[in-house]
């Protein structure tokens, strides 16, 4: 599952804005920056809603 950040169509338009892809999203290669990948708690993701606010997030490094 990767995490990217949301934008318009404009390249430097990004905003605190986060998404998760479920499935494959090729309308978004080369155009959206990915920068991290869903590595343990998808059965969490799964249950994430359209306009539900994340009120914190762990990042890790591996």
């Amino acid at each position: 599952m990767p995490v990217g950040m949301a934008r318009s169509q404009s390249p430097d338009s990004a905003t605190s804005q986060f998404y998760i892809t479920l499935a494959p999203q090729p309308s978004l290669d080369n155009s959206y920056a990915v920068f991290g990948q869903v590595v343990e708690g998808q059965d969490v993701v799964s249950k994430i809603i359209q306009g539900d606010t994340v009120l914190s997030i762990t990042i890790d490094e591996q």
